[in-house]
């Protein structure tokens, strides 16, 4: 089977590629531009969660549509959970210096992973090309042999008798 980056340890690798570099650039975003800096145990669950949700999404390659379109939310999640982090609710709507450092980080974020995106299936296609493959099962010698229990020989009496003489009725007590 030729291998493909949509199943398996590759397609765990672009989830983890996608949850660390958005949810880490989402951090160092919301630090920049004068937010409260979270702890690592909250960015690396915040970044396990982001690339929990992306396996759906990377049973096929993501373009550049696809990607801005998640790593928007995400740091629209991102902002929000990292202003609750810091015990700040006033702080839910960016200011303009927060936004802008989104956006930016955003940008950076789906043109890192659209390359990431198509690094990663060239990957495969030439590893594929180069594996060898069996493109049809081997050909048969001889007859497939199916080992069929043998039925117990019975006398010729007996199937006789179970042809004439049929049982009918209910069964005995």
């Amino acid at each position: 089977m030729a291998p493909t980056p949509t199943r398996g340890a590759a397609r765990a690798l672009r989830c983890g590629a996608v949850g660390l570099s958005t949810g880490l650039l989402a951090v160092l975003a919301h630090a920049s531009a004068g937010g409260h800096l979270p702890s690592l145990p909250h960015v690396l669950v915040f970044a396990l969660a982001i690339a929990w949700t992306c396996v759906p999404l990377t049973d096929r390659q993501l373009g550049f549509a696809e990607l801005l379109g998640l790593v928007g939310v995400v740091q629209v999640a991102a902002h929000v959970f990292l202003a609750v982090l810091s015990r700040e609710p006033r702080e839910v709507m960016p200011a303009p210096p927060a936004l802008l450092t989104h956006l930016v980080a955003t940008v950076v974020v789906v043109v890192a992973l659209t390359g990431f995106e198509r690094a990663v299936f060239r990957l495969a296609a030439v590893v594929a090309a180069v594996l060898p493959r069996r493109l049809a099962p081997p050909p048969a010698f001889a007859p497939l042999r199916i080992p069929i229990a043998a039925h117990p020989q019975q006398p010729l009496s007996e199937v006789l008798r179970r042809r004439a003489l049929p049982r009918r009725g209910p069964p005995r007590s």
